[in-house]
């Protein structure tokens, strides 16, 4: 961490704000540029070059440099990982390419997490019942509702993914934070769906069930990492 300063959750939910905010604008951006400039075909090499040239230039004049970390995966660029950069934005693979456990039980082990089981079975279930949905009953209220509900197993994972140690545990808190806040947003949205057609009633309460026990679960899980963090345990 900066300084050796541990960040509490405010300021992990302040830089992910921020950071929400960058990935936005960049998104922009390459959008605006793509509808002047579509894509050329893979095979045409030399178009190709041109359109990557045109858009370095373009992103350079909206203050993205060459370098930039944040623009690296669009080009076939191998940069060097800043090193500016907080050590919990790099990963050094090669670290651990003997070592089998580490992705196995340190990447993947949140998927041993009670809490996120509960809430991929939850979005599983919310999405193979919206798939088999005819296309035109689809509301903007359902995508929604689907939208949110993936985003909690996902938050889950990432705040995982940040780590338990007390200098990271800040920004799990804020991730399993944001997964909260989409569960409760998922439960009001199928509060409002009760009554449409396409949800029949006990399929409502399976779905509601299900969201609200997600959703309590998750709340005891954010209590236990503040818990953790306060008493300084890793």
């Amino acid at each position: 961490m900066y300084d050796d300063e541990i960040w509490d959750e405010d300021r992990w939910e302040a830089f992910l704000r921020e950071n929400d905010k960058r990935v936005d604008r960049f998104m922009d951006l390459l959008f605006t540029f793509l509808a002047d400039h579509p894509l050329p075909d893979e095979d045409d090499a030399a178009a190709r070059n041109a359109w990557e040239e045109s858009l370095r230039r373009f992103l350079d004049g909206q203050g993205y440099l060459p370098e930039d970390q944040a623009i690296a995966f669009l080009f076939d660029d191998e940069e060097e990982p800043d090193e500016d950069a907080p050590e919990w934005f790099t990963l050094d693979a090669d670290a651990y390419e003997d070592d089998e456990d580490f992705f196995d039980e340190d990447l993947d082990g949140f998927r041993d997490l009670p809490v996120y089981q509960r809430a991929f079975a939850l979005a599983n279930d919310v999405l193979d019942w919206a798939h088999a949905l005819p296309g035109d009953i689809k509301d903007s209220t359902l995508v929604q509702f689907c939208t949110y509900v993936t985003q909690i197993p996902a938050n889950i994972a990432k705040g995982y993914g940040i780590g338990f140690e007390r200098d990271m545990l800040g920004g799990n808190i804020a991730c399993a934070k944001r997964g909260l806040k989409a569960a409760n947003q998922a439960l009001d949205l199928l509060r409002e769906m009760k009554r449409v057609p396409y949800l029949p009633a006990d399929v409502y309460r399976r779905l509601y069930e299900q969201a609200f026990e997600v959703r309590n679960e998750l709340g005891l899980y954010v209590q236990d990492l503040r818990r953790r963090f306060d008493l300084g345990i890793d």
